[in-house]
């Protein structure tokens, strides 16, 4: 069996751009494994006649349509995805029973979302 050995970290190994460079990219790296994946924007199949974008930085998805419900998933900006003409209390009804805030959505052109 291969035996592994980590180097003593000595405090000069802590100095310089260097360091910062690195720790910068193994930050960034974990950063995108976090968020799911390079392709974190997803791409609706337009299977309910209405798709839609995420027009803010980040969606919360809901379980129903209330600020209180059990988040489900968070979408980034850009995200397109397939929606239903149901709005209520100001939630937008999604594929699979999920709810997002109607005002940070936008239909897609050619779309049926009223």
């Amino acid at each position: 069996m291969a035996r592994i050995t980590v180097p003593k970290l000595e405090a000069s190994s802590f100095k310089g751009w260097t360091f910062v460079l690195i720790a910068g990219t193994v930050l960034a790296l974990l950063a995108i494994i976090d968020r799911g994946s390079l392709n974190a924007i997803t791409v609706a199949d337009g299977n309910t006649g209405c798709q839609l974008e995420v027009m803010t930085d980040e969606l919360n998805v809901r379980n129903g349509p209330s600020p209180g419900a059990a988040l489900v998933e968070t979408l980034p900006r850009g995200a397109q995805i397939d929606g239903t003409r149901v709005v209520t209390d100001g939630f937008r009804q999604l594929e699979e029973g999920r709810w997002a805030a109607d005002q940070f959505l936008t239909p897609l052109p050619n779309t049926n979302c009223a």
